[in-house]
């Protein structure tokens, strides 16, 4: 007897029947209605052992599932965040702001990369690179407070200075059209080469 590995398949059965056999010119002296008989137990012993099987196959499938559980959306987040080997390993790489490693996480996660090889990714470097400039910028940046009374020249002048630094990211402009304006233009007035030089 012989179980499949494919679930829903039937349980092969041995179907030989095992009548007696009547040779030609011979009277039948078979008792049918006992070979009928005996037939009938045997397929009721055969239905009886595939169900013992089909409930064996069942408690094995139940045993497996509990013991394997199914992956859930809340452990699918789980995977595409960072562990705590990863989070050490940046950290030794010295990438720790949470903007660096929200980036490289996204990368990971996107692109199936390992941590290592999302690190050596060309525009995870331009990415980490922009946001530690934009962080110095932002730290180099005096905060304004009742007591700084800073001029609107000297304001204007940081301004631009944090433009530059930001690698002229639009971001980085404040959203005020006026000091906006004045930055851009001061900036180009600075890039242009058509100016004679006893005007700059």
């Amino acid at each position: 007897m012989e179980i499949k590995n494919q679930p829903g398949t039937e349980v092969e059965v041995d179907e030989s029947l095992d009548l007696p056999e009547v040779q030609e010119g011979q009277e039948d002296t078979t008792d049918w209605k006992a070979e009928a008989q005996k037939l009938r137990d045997k397929a009721i012993a055969q239905r009886e052992r595939t169900k013992a099987l089909k409930d064996q196959l069942k408690e094995a499938k139940a045993k497996v599932e509990t013991a394997v559980p199914p992956k859930t959306t809340q452990d699918a987040s789980k995977a595409s965040e960072l562990d705590e080997t990863a989070l050490d390993y940046l950290d030794l790489k010295g990438v720790s702001e949470s903007d660096d490693i929200k980036v490289i996480q996204d990368i990971v996660k996107k692109t199936g990369m390992t941590v290592r090889q999302a690190l050596k990714d060309e525009y995870v470097q331009a990415k980490l690179t922009a946001n530690k400039a934009q962080r110095d910028v932002q730290a180099a940046t005096p905060s304004s407070t009742k007591r700084s009374g800073g001029n609107q020249g000297n304001d204007l002048q940081t301004a631009i200075a944090k433009y530059e630094q930001s690698g002229y990211d639009a971001k980085t402009l404040p959203d005020d059209f006026k000091t906006r304006s004045a930055i851009i233009n001061a900036v180009a007035a600075k890039q242009s080469t058509n100016k004679p030089s006893w005007q700059q």
